[in-house]
């Protein structure tokens, strides 16, 4: 369902920010605890558009550390408590927004 996250140029700037003040050396380890953080926060997500030009790629699977199916359940269930569609397409767009509200 999901290979590969895209990053804006914003939020690589955010992580390389936060890598550098919190000694965290990986940005796969700053993106699971922003994502954490978001779906924690249960304020409605902001409908934005995505300029993803000279951001930051990251694979699903280095991002969840190996527990792909953990952080999607978690995506899952917040998305179901939304009321999102779970077409894969609303599913990517919706991770997306959490992973950049958490960074943010």
């Amino acid at each position: 369902m999901i290979d590969r996250i895209r990053f804006t140029a914003s939020a690589r700037n955010q992580l390389i920010t936060l890598k550098r003040k919190t000694g965290i050396e990986h940005y796969n380890v700053l993106c699971r605890h922003a994502l954490c953080l978001s779906l924690a926060n249960l304020n409605v997500l902001v409908e934005e558009e995505y300029n993803f030009h000279n951001g930051l790629e990251i694979d699903w699977r280095t991002l969840t550390g190996g527990n792909e199916a953990l952080y999607l359940n978690l995506v899952l269930f917040r998305a179901t408590r939304d009321g999102i569609d779970l077409d894969e397409q609303n599913i990517k767009s919706y991770l997306t927004r959490h992973l950049h509200r958490g960074i943010a």
